[in-house]
Protein backbone atom coordinates (compact mmCIF):
# COMPACT_ATOMS: atom_id res chain seq x y z
CA UNK A 1 0.00 0.00 0.00
CA UNK A 2 1.78 3.77 -1.13
CA UNK A 3 2.10 5.42 2.05
CA UNK A 4 -0.26 9.30 1.80
CA UNK A 5 1.20 12.49 3.68
CA UNK A 6 -1.59 14.16 5.64
CA UNK A 7 -1.22 17.23 3.82
CA UNK A 8 -1.59 16.20 0.63
CA UNK A 9 -5.37 14.22 2.22
CA UNK A 10 -6.25 17.55 3.67
CA UNK A 11 -6.57 19.52 0.45
CA UNK A 12 -5.34 18.89 -3.24
CA UNK A 13 -1.92 20.41 -3.08
CA UNK A 14 -0.98 21.89 -6.97
CA UNK A 15 2.56 23.35 -7.74
CA UNK A 16 1.85 27.68 -7.84
CA UNK A 17 3.51 30.54 -9.09
CA UNK A 18 4.76 33.09 -6.02
CA UNK A 19 2.74 36.29 -6.24
CA UNK A 20 5.73 38.21 -6.31
CA UNK A 21 8.69 36.25 -7.70
CA UNK A 22 7.01 34.04 -9.96
CA UNK A 23 8.98 30.65 -8.86
CA UNK A 24 7.24 27.77 -8.91
CA UNK A 25 6.58 26.11 -5.40
CA UNK A 26 4.43 23.74 -3.60
CA UNK A 27 2.16 25.17 -0.93
CA UNK A 28 2.35 24.75 3.08
CA UNK A 29 -0.86 25.57 3.82
CA UNK A 30 -4.36 25.54 1.10
CA UNK A 31 -4.29 29.85 1.06
CA UNK A 32 -0.16 29.95 0.45
CA UNK A 33 0.70 32.66 -2.22
CA UNK A 34 4.03 33.67 -1.42
CA UNK A 35 7.24 30.87 -2.29
CA UNK A 36 8.85 32.23 0.56
CA UNK A 37 8.70 34.65 4.27
CA UNK A 38 10.87 37.04 2.05
CA UNK A 39 8.26 37.50 -0.94
CA UNK A 40 5.36 37.45 1.85
CA UNK A 41 7.39 40.39 3.47
CA UNK A 42 8.38 42.23 0.36
CA UNK A 43 4.52 42.23 -1.06
CA UNK A 44 3.61 43.65 2.61
CA UNK A 45 6.31 46.44 2.41
CA UNK A 46 5.01 47.14 -1.58
CA UNK A 47 1.48 47.02 -0.74
CA UNK A 48 2.02 49.85 1.87
CA UNK A 49 4.23 51.66 -0.13
CA UNK A 50 1.87 52.16 -3.09
CA UNK A 51 -0.99 53.08 -0.08
CA UNK A 52 1.04 55.91 1.11
CA UNK A 53 1.99 56.94 -2.71
CA UNK A 54 -1.53 57.45 -3.00
CA UNK A 55 -2.19 59.14 0.40
CA UNK A 56 -3.90 56.25 1.98
CA UNK A 57 -3.12 53.98 5.10
CA UNK A 58 -2.09 50.34 4.83
CA UNK A 59 -4.38 48.63 6.72
CA UNK A 60 -1.97 47.49 9.44
CA UNK A 61 -2.08 51.47 10.73
CA UNK A 62 -5.79 50.95 11.76
CA UNK A 63 -4.51 51.17 15.07
CA UNK A 64 -2.55 54.03 15.16
CA UNK A 65 -5.50 56.17 15.87
CA UNK A 66 -5.27 54.70 19.50
CA UNK A 67 -2.12 55.66 20.08
CA UNK A 68 -2.12 59.44 18.77
CA UNK A 69 -1.32 61.90 21.42
CA UNK A 70 -4.24 63.88 20.72
CA UNK A 71 -8.23 63.67 19.51
CA UNK A 72 -11.45 61.89 20.34
CA UNK A 73 -9.96 58.76 20.60
CA UNK A 74 -6.95 59.71 23.04
CA UNK A 75 -9.76 61.81 24.92
CA UNK A 76 -12.06 59.16 24.62
CA UNK A 77 -9.22 56.28 25.99
CA UNK A 78 -7.87 58.78 28.52
CA UNK A 79 -11.30 59.06 30.15
CA UNK A 80 -11.61 55.45 30.88
CA UNK A 81 -8.25 55.11 32.30
CA UNK A 82 -8.89 57.97 34.54
CA UNK A 83 -12.00 56.51 35.60
CA UNK A 84 -10.78 52.82 36.13
CA UNK A 85 -7.96 54.15 38.23
CA UNK A 86 -11.13 56.12 40.26
CA UNK A 87 -11.79 52.88 41.43
CA UNK A 88 -8.89 51.29 43.00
Amino acid sequence: MQEVDEMTVMWDVQERNCAVCGRIFIPQAPKAKYCSEDCRRKHEQDRAKEARRRGARPKSDKVDRYLAPTGPAHDEIMAMRREVAMRY
